[in-house]
């Protein structure tokens, strides 16, 4: 079985990588070379997502090195589910009873944010 003996290999790659085996310098298998450049397309192919049942995307993942980079990813995504798009807006102010909050954390940079799991900001 040679999908499993790949596998196989990549986890043991990034247990390295996790354990701090590795090195400084980390070389990606060529495993993590794709060859088709859409990362959406290329692990959910010609799937209709207006469609898919929730079990067919079950163990499937697009790891990103950046948040921008998961965003545009899940972007992406969004555009190829059914239905509207909401947009969920914010208010611009800090609630806190310390005085200090407002400026330790400026609207503009409460604004950059985007948590994990959360919308952009909007």
């Amino acid at each position: 079985m040679r999908a499993l003996e790949t596998e196989r290999k990549f986890a043991n790659w990034l247990l390295e990588i996790g354990e701090g085996k590795s090195g400084d310098n980390v070389m990606l298998p060529d495993i993590c070379y794709p060859s088709e450049q859409n990362p959406v397309k290329q692990l959910y192919g010609d799937l209709n997502l207006s469609t898919i049942m929730p079990e067919e995307l079950k163990g499937r993942a697009i790891l990103a090195i950046t948040n921008d980079a998961s965003i545009d990813i899940n972007n992406q995504m969004l555009a190829c589910l059914p239905g509207k798009t909401v947009v969920y807006e914010a208010v611009d102010d800090i609630v806190s009873d310390d005085p200090n909050d407002r400026l330790t954390f400026p609207v503009e940079f409460i604004n950059s944010l985007t948590p994990t799991g959360m919308p952009p900001y909007k």
